[in-house]
C-alpha cells in the first residue's frame, strides 16, 4: 500500500494540464539560465534574443575559446545566415562608458540604431595581443570596426568621442549612421 503522500502525488501527475505556451517560454529560458550557471558560463541575454524580432545581436567571444581570425570567420558566417552585418566592439568590464553602452541596449532608440547589425564583443584586456595582429588599433573604447569578409578592419570605426555623454539620445544618432553607411 502506498502513503497517502504518493497517492496524492500520484493523483496530481494524473490530472497533469500541459502548461500554456508563455509558462513553457519561460521555464526554456530560466533552465538555459540555470544550466548556464552550473557550467560556470555568462549568459548574455542580448544574444538569445530572437533576431526576426529587431533585437540586438551580441556575442562576446573569449580567446579560450580559440584564435580570433577563426572565432570571427565563424561569427561572420552566422551573421550572413541571419542577414545583418558583423562590426566588431572593443571594450572592458572596468570601460565606464562601455558598460552605459551595453546597459542602453534594451532602449528603442539604440535597437533602432543597431538594427541590421551583429556585434562581435571583445574585451581588450583579454585580447590585446590578437587585436594588434588582426589590424584593430584603437585609441580609446568603446569603439566599433566595420570588417571585410576576412575579419580584419576596413578602417571604417567609431568610438565615444562620436556622442559624448552616453545616453542613448546621444549614442543612437551616430552609430545609426556609421552602421547605415557601412552595413553591407
Amino acid at each position: 500500500m502506498l502513503p497517502a503522500s504518493m497517492v496524492a502525488l500520484s493523483a496530481r501527475m494524473i490530472s497533469f494540464e500541459p502548461p500554456a505556451p508563455e509558462t513553457i517560454m519561460t521555464s526554456y529560458i530560466c533552465r538555459l539560465a540555470f544550466i548556464a550557471l552550473l557550467g560556470g558560463l555568462a549568459l548574455n541575454p542580448i544574444a538569445f534574443a530572437d533576431p526576426a524580432a529587431g533585437a540586438v545581436m551580441v556575442v562576446d567571444l573569449k580567446p579560450a575559446e580559440g584564435s580570433l581570425d577563426t572565432l570571427l570567420l565563424r561569427e561572420i558566417a552566422k551573421a550572413k545566415e541571419q542577414k545583418r552585418t558583423l562590426y566588431v566592439e572593443l571594450g572592458a568590464t572596468w570601460c565606464g562608458p562601455c558598460k552605459s553602452l551595453a546597459a542602453s541596449l534594451d532602449d528603442a532608440m539604440m535597437k533602432d540604431a543597431f538594427a541590421g547589425t551583429y556585434i562581435v564583443r571583445l574585451d581588450v584586456d583579454e585580447w590585446k595581443a590578437q587585436l594588434e595582429q588582426q589590424g584593430f588599433k584603437h585609441a580609446g573604447i568603446p569603439v566599433f570596426f566595420a570588417v571585410n569578409d576576412e575579419g580584419h578592419p576596413t578602417g571604417a570605426n567609431i568610438d565615444g568621442g562620436a556622442w559624448g555623454a552616453d545616453i542613448p539620445q546621444n549614442m543612437a544618432p551616430p552609430l545609426k549612421a556609421f552602421f547605415g553607411k557601412n552595413n553591407s
